[in-house]
């Protein structure tokens, strides 16, 4: 079976990048990574870190970028996505503690989606799990993808999170088929374990489910992402590269 297309969320190994940005990079692609999704550019300009990914080997296809950000200035962040190169701008987290607010970031995220859709970006909301909360018996995150449009907001669905908030990642991929093209793909730890992240393949997560179901609703890159690691950082990512290049 070929491998699934897999990047790494630079943010699992945060630590190296504030020390050493450019030397981590070259880190990441000897790990076995080709792609990444940026999670903000290590103290670099946007078009220095672009010269990092490339000298050491790296395609970037999506950033994490703040709801502030999209809001406010929207044509800052076209412009690094296009220095970038990358199709997909997600933001990793907005608030949902009232319907109101999850209504009122639903027209922040479907205004700012479709700017950058007419720009050629395709904007994404990563899910923790404080949107499994419900309203009046819906969820927090169908509330907010019910009130977007699906051509300004897709998902950036995280199957860890979405497990932790209590629902079934496999039944939230299929309900998101078309509109989900960017999976990140973590592991829990078992019950009572600290950090409760486990390396990828070797946590409670079913996998073979998840994958084909995501494969079914048209995925297009599993994000491998680590929010903390049991040891060094950087071995998590090399543990969660050669379990993705056998899927």
């Amino acid at each position: 079976m070929a491998s699934l297309p897999y990047a790494l969320q630079l943010y699992t190994v945060r630590d190296h990048m504030e020390k050493d940005p450019r030397g981590t990079l070259k880190k990441v692609k000897a790990a076995g990574y080709d792609f990444v999704e940026v999670a903000g550019t290590a103290g670099l300009s946007t078009e220095e870190f672009r010269a990092a990914l490339e000298e050491a080997g790296l395609t970037p296809v999506s950033a994490h970028i703040g709801i502030e950000q999209v809001q406010k200035n929207v044509d800052g962040v076209i412009s690094m996505c296009r220095t970038l190169g990358i199709k997909f701008a997600v933001v990793p987290w907005a608030s949902a503690e009232t319907k109101d607010k999850v209504l009122e970031n639903a027209r922040i995220l479907d205004a700012a989606g479709a700017a950058l859709r007419a720009a050629g970006i395709r904007l994404c909301y990563h899910n923790h799990a404080h949107e499994f909360a419900q309203f009046d018996g819906v969820y927090a995150l169908d509330l907010l993808y019910s009130s977007t449009s699906p051509q300004n907001l897709a998902a950036q669905l995280d199957t860890f999170w979405v497990a932790y908030g209590k629902a079934d990642p496999v039944a939230v991929i299929k309900k998101y088929a078309q509109r989900c093209p960017l999976l990140h793909v973590k592991d829990m730890a078992p019950e009572g374990t600290k950090p409760i992240f486990a390396n990828l393949g070797q946590g409670t997560m079913n996998w073979k489910p998840i994958f084909d179901a995501a494969r079914a609703a048209g995925v297009e890159w599993y994000i491998v992402e680590q929010d903390e690691c049991p040891g060094d950082s950087l071995e998590s990512a090399r543990i969660g590269a050669d379990f993705m290049r056998k899927q």
